[in-house]
């Protein structure tokens, strides 16, 4: 078997709050393979984002890493001064914000910016860094790409300043992309356009990907492996088309029931999760599902299930889906 490319393990993420730290992240683990799209779904909430920005390093005060490991290639990231973080941002992991006004700096051009990252990171002459950063401009689908790389953030479309933070992202020729909800600032008649770029980007460069999203939609499309998450912790995970196929844990059978869909009537039919997610410090015992699931028991309302694996698919559930209730 080829060795993962990242190794998470027991990640924890606290937030401090009067004297006291709320768990925001519980002991998260899962690996991610070179070339690999590991799909991260769940509810707002559920810590999806949480876990890629606390892989990078750039969690702010009150919210800090309390434990876990974090091995990109070989190397324990969790252990690294911010100094050298900032080397492997950028150079070994590229991040893609769901807003790209955040990651675009607004007084820099954008052709500043690209040469700027490129050239902090790979042995580039200034004119070889222009050179690429129009190639990569060219390869996300920008019309013009001279006049982009001349243009300030706010001279672009929400669609075209995406694409360049997707750029931005690539152009150092990383191993790891995180993209954190890379379409929901988009209009949803570029979204389509921007998750097909991703796809085609990602198998022209062979760059793994932590494709962190709440539609299980698009992780059908583009994910190798799905990872769920709930209340911050773990609970599901295996190759997509085993979960799509039948999903262990309730949670996520509530997940796709909840995706909008056309009955054989042609109407658009939703099936809510009833309930809502506990809030930080109101994560209740057992199972933090519990006080929506239809199949809870008094063992799931005092024991919290493991990840338990079955043939490469595991869920933390006391009962899952394939097991009947007795």
């Amino acid at each position: 078997m080829t060795a993962p490319l990242l190794e998470v393990r027991d990640l924890s993420v606290t937030l401090a709050r009067g004297g006291d730290e709320l768990p925001v992240l519980d002991k998260v683990s899962f690996d991610i393979a070179p070339g690999e799209v590991l799909g991260v779904v769940g509810e707002s909430g559920a810590g999806k984002s949480m876990a890629g920005v606390a892989i990078i390093d750039l969690l702010v005060p009150p919210l800090r890493r309390s434990g876990g490991t974090i091995t990109l290639g070989g190397e324990r990231l969790d252990l690294l001064t911010p100094r050298q973080m900032r080397r492997v941002r950028g150079k070994r992991i590229g991040f893609v914000f769901q807003d790209p006004m955040t990651s675009l700096n607004p007084v820099l051009t954008i052709g500043r910016q690209l040469t700027d990252t490129m050239r902090r990171h790979l042995p580039l002459s200034r004119n070889e860094a222009r050179e690429r950063a129009i190639a990569w401009l060219t390869r996300t689908g920008l019309p013009n790409p001279a006049r982009v790389f001349a243009a300030a953030p706010h001279e672009l479309s929400g669609g075209q300043r995406q694409r360049v933070v997707i750029a931005l992202a690539l152009c150092a020729e990383p191993d790891l992309v995180i993209a954190d909800e890379p379409t929901t600032a988009l209009d949803v008649s570029v979204q389509a356009h921007m998750l097909q770029l991703l796809r085609d980007l990602h198998e022209e460069t062979g760059t793994a990907m932590m494709l962190i999203t709440h539609d299980l939609g698009v992780i059908a499309k583009m994910a190798d492996r799905v990872a769920v998450f709930y209340a911050g912790r773990l609970i599901e995970t295996a190759r997509t088309e085993m979960l799509i196929a039948r999903p262990l844990h309730p949670y996520t059978a509530g997940l796709m029931q909840a995706t909008p869909a056309l009955d054989a009537a042609g109407v658009m039919r939703v099936k809510a999760i009833p309930g809502s997610m506990p809030g930080l410090g109101a994560t209740p015992p057992g199972c933090a599902f519990h006080p929506r699931c239809n199949r809870s028991r008094d063992l799931c309302r005092q024991v919290t299930p493991p990840l338990a694996d079955a043939g490469g698919h595991a869920a933390a559930c006391h009962f899952p889906l394939r097991q009947e209730v007795a």
